[in-house]
């Protein structure tokens, strides 16, 4: 039946149990979308619910979930693998509930770069990266970010330009660098997590806007 609830699943190697809410369609869906939240936010972060919602209205089957740090109190783990560990076994988990379609995973802020380290995984069809922490808050000049060469699938980069955590100029420096086909959205007037600055307006419909025309190329 569609609508949404909440499921538990097995991480990737099958060390703990995750925590998610499955968004399905009132149609068969042929496409998936996992969602993962930064680092100090869970899967009731307004923005992971918003996208669940419209990605379910448009007909794709999306889960949004907690990090098992989330639920445990804890914090995340140094090098994000427990974390990749969790989404993976999102991704897992959707595969048994969709058998045939693309699996994609978005992130946002810190949820972004565990889809990078994630995205090698052969279930894995594309990244969709919002708010993209390429370096400290105000601090261009570090360079290599750690998952870097493990972003290996097609990625779409939505990016507020007033993002402390991410220069605009850097990273289009270290887009050349990946292996895979890459897009970057700019949402003029954002901040890190697309809050407006200046006039005050509600920047989700230009960000679901570049996620809406990005996706149905990894349908084909």
């Amino acid at each position: 039946m569609p609508g949404e609830g909440e499921v538990r699943f097995p991480t990737a190697r099958g060390t703990g149990e995750v925590r998610g809410i499955l968004h399905e369609p009132s149609v068969a869906a042929n496409l998936a979308l996992v969602l993962a939240h930064g680092r100090s936010g869970d899967m009731r972060n307004r923005l992971l619910r918003r996208l669940a919602a419209a990605a379910c209205e448009a007909g794709w089957l999306a889960l949004r979930f907690n990090f098992r740090y989330v639920d445990a109190k804890r914090t995340a783990s140094r090098d994000l693998s427990e974390e990749a560990d969790d989404l993976l076994g999102a991704v897992r988990f959707l595969r048994r509930q969709m058998a045939v379609g693309p699996i994609l995973v978005a992130g946002a802020s810190m949820g972004a770069r565990v889809c990078a380290r994630a995205s090698a995984d052969p279930d894995v069809a594309g990244v969709i990266a919002l708010g993209y922490p390429l370096h400290p808050m105000f601090k261009p000049q570090v360079r290599d970010p750690p998952e870097w060469p493990m972003l290996v699938k097609p990625t779409l980069f939505v990016q507020g330009d007033h993002d402390p955590f991410c220069d605009l100029g850097r990273l289009r420096e270290e887009l050349l660098r990946l292996v895979a086909p890459n897009h970057l959205v700019v949402i003029a007037d954002a901040g890190h997590v697309f809050e407006p600055k200046g006039t005050r307006r509600d920047t989700f419909p230009e960000l679901w806007a570049a996620v809406a025309a990005w996706v149905p190329e990894r349908a084909g």
